[in-house]
């Protein structure tokens, strides 16, 4: 898998704070859009491990070897490893010739982290040593369960060199070869929309996902879904329209989006959520205004009740209704050419990262729903002089927009590739855009100042704008701050977790509050007075322009502050697509039997993706690119 170089900065980083870890130093270190760490790997780890922590050491060894490293002492042994999220427990069972077993507990990304460790039993079992690559992307889980498992073996007097260095016994991924009416390329939300509207449409399809684990982004994301809805919104007082919803996200896009796209959008977002419902997603009632969302239509599903995160329960009840109708999923299966006869595309052809046996899927319609190049600072960098290459991202390591040159060896146009969102509430740590106090509520409720304790920008402003202020701050940092006025008793345990790790401060008092977060007291205490001040008048006359959708006055203790900065979040452009999802070139003209939907897609956003449009612009389009898909392939 090729890795751009955010990535390998990043794995470098880990190592080099594992191995002060290593040393009894406590340090936190995510990657993740939404998670965050805390507690260490066990004493000596990486002594006894080396350089195969990560469990990818070569083939090569004998039988003899594993042989040798497999005499254990039989009984339980258990270790940790520092995931995305927190600790991992492992519990590793063995006889005098055998790992029986692996038990473990985590708290990890659902669909992403979770699915790691599962698949990772699984290998550690069939291997029988410590030969097990990790799973592409969820490396940070990988290294942590690796770590972990080989700190078992050494316990238990297992040779840890020795099994490192045997042979592989996992059988290598076998060859793909299909044929099928659809081939979806990706998983995130936007290709599996496509799958399941496809088959429900009657064709036969097949998903091409080029990690280990399905999903994609859409894993990652908050799963916030903007939609017009008089159902829920009219009982609390909301008015909105599907023309309003229209209007904000044209000119919240400064009218760089295709305007029939963009009808598109708003027309059909109520109908994509009740679609979502059907297929068994469910959500809370009520709605609430995103970070950038510019109106409160924001849908949040239950996460509480089905112990998801919001991205992944979307990818989760997508994938179930796939599986259900029969589509087909292939995981570790990359593209890297689009086949094409005559002038219409005939299918898709590519690898398996992990054994490089061949793919190749004949298929009378392809849709390409393989999100954006937000993990790809490299190419962001050559559309947006914003972009540095130490800037972090809220992305999981997929996005890489490798599909972009590959749809354009066809044919296919480039639109709106410029345009890259910036989100303002990056965390320092990880680039993630959650570990805060306070990312369940509504902008009313926030207040950004910056290392000078004041008040700088709106903070229902647009990310975009916001994002721009933020860049011309101190350090180009803020802080965000919140008090306790909405924060439920069920929330408590991950505040202490994000205190904890120094994801975010807790003080009784704005003067405690400035002391830990190193910010003048009393310019903070007179821009929160001012602020309240603005609440109970109704008018926020602190800042020009000033704040339109108030909340409640910043006093009710504990007070919180999270350090947030500028993280690449979101990628406006991708390949042009027309009303019904087909690919086109430059001049508009439909690619044969060629449809995309979702972050590889430019045109619906604009210049600036509105907060939680991202959803339902998957959903949309990843059903209207499957319908199409389906009809042209059974017409």
């Amino acid at each position: 898998m090729i890795k751009n170089r955010n990535e390998i900065e990043a794995e470098q980083r880990y190592a080099q704070t594992m191995a002060r870890i290593a040393g009894n130093v406590r340090r936190s270190l995510t990657l993740d859009r939404r998670g965050f760490v805390k507690g260490s790997f066990a004493v000596g780890l990486f002594a006894a491990l080396g350089a195969g922590l990560a469990g990818c050491a070569p083939g090569g060894g004998s039988d003899e070897s594993a042989k040798a490293a497999a005499a254990f002492t039989p009984g339980s042994y258990a270790a940790t490893g520092t995931g995305r999220n927190a600790e991992i427990s492992i519990t590793c069972t063995f006889d005098e010739g055998k790992l029986t077993d692996i038990a473990y507990e985590e708290d990890e990304s659902r669909n992403i982290g979770d699915e790691a460790c599962r698949m990772l039993k699984e290998r550690y079992l069939a291997a029988q040593n410590l030969n097990v690559d990790s799973i592409s992307g969820a490396t940070m889980t990988s290294m942590a369960f690796s770590a972990a498992v080989a700190d078992c073996w050494k316990q238990a007097g297992g040779d840890v060199s020795k099994a490192q260095k045997a042979a592989s016994a996992l059988p290598d991924a076998e060859a793909v070869e299909e044929t099928c009416d659809v081939c979806v390329v990706g998983s995130g939300g936007a290709a599996l929309a496509a799958a399941v509207s496809a088959a429900e449409a009657g064709a036969s399809v097949v998903v091409l996902e080029k990690m280990d684990i399905v999903g994609g982004n859409t894993n990652a994301g908050e799963g916030v879904y903007n939609a017009p809805d008089p159902e829920r919104q009219g009982p609390l007082g909301i008015e909105d329209s599907t023309d309003l919803y229209y209007q904000q996200t044209y000119e919240g896009g400064d009218e760089q989006g295709d305007p029939e796209l963009v009808r598109i959008l708003a027309d059909n977002a109520l109908d994509g959520l009740h679609w979502m419902e059907d297929h068994g997603l469910e959500l809370v009632d009520d709605v609430y205004t995103a970070i950038g969302g510019m109106w409160r239509r924001g849908h949040e599903v239950d996460v509480e009740r089905k112990g998801e995160q919001g991205g992944s329960y979307f990818v989760s009840v997508l994938r179930e209704s796939a599986e259900k109708l029969g589509v087909r999923i292939y995981t570790d299966a990359k593209v890297d050419k689009i086949v094409e006869s005559g002038g219409a595309v005939t299918g898709v052809e590519g690898a398996r990262p992990s054994s490089g046996a061949p793919v190749s899927v004949k298929a009378k319609s392809v849709v390409l729903g393989t999100g954006g190049y937000g993990r790809n600072a490299e190419l962001a960098m050559q559309y947006d002089g914003r972009v540095t290459k130490t800037m972090p991202s809220s992305n999981v390591a997929s996005s890489t927009g490798d599909i972009i040159p590959v749809a354009q060896q066809v044919g296919a146009g480039l639109r709106n590739m410029e345009l890259v969102q910036i989100h303002p509430l990056g965390d320092p740590q990880n680039g993630g855009v959650a570990t805060f106090v306070g990312n369940w509520m509504s902008i009313e409720n926030f207040v950004f100042v910056n290392e000078n304790g004041e008040r700088f920008i709106r903070e229902d402003e647009r990310r975009d704008v916001i994002s721009n202020a933020e860049l011309e701050q101190p350090n180009q940092e803020m802080w965000l701050i919140v008090d306790s006025t909405d924060v439920e008793s069920d929330r408590l345990d991950q505040i202490a977790e994000l205190v904890e790790t120094g994801h975010s401060f807790q003080a009784e008092s704005v003067e405690d509050l400035a002391k830990q977060i190193a910010v003048p007291a009393d310019t903070l205490k007179t821009t929160i007075d001012g602020y309240n001040a603005c609440c109970e008048a109704g008018v926020d006359t602190q800042i020009t322009p000033g704040k339109e959708l108030l909340g409640t006055p910043i006093d009710d203790a504990p007070l919180y502050a999270s350090k947030r900065c500028p993280t690449i979040h979101y990628t406006m452009g991708g390949v042009r697509i027309n009303a019904d999802a087909q690919v086109c070139t430059d001049a508009g003209e439909p690619i044969a039997n060629l449809y995309a939907a979702g972050e590889c897609t430019g045109g619906v956003q604009g210049a600036n993706r509105l907060g939680a449009n991202s959803y339902p612009d998957l959903i949309v389009f990843g059903r209207i690119a499957g319908a199409s898909a389906a009809a042209n392939a059974t017409a």
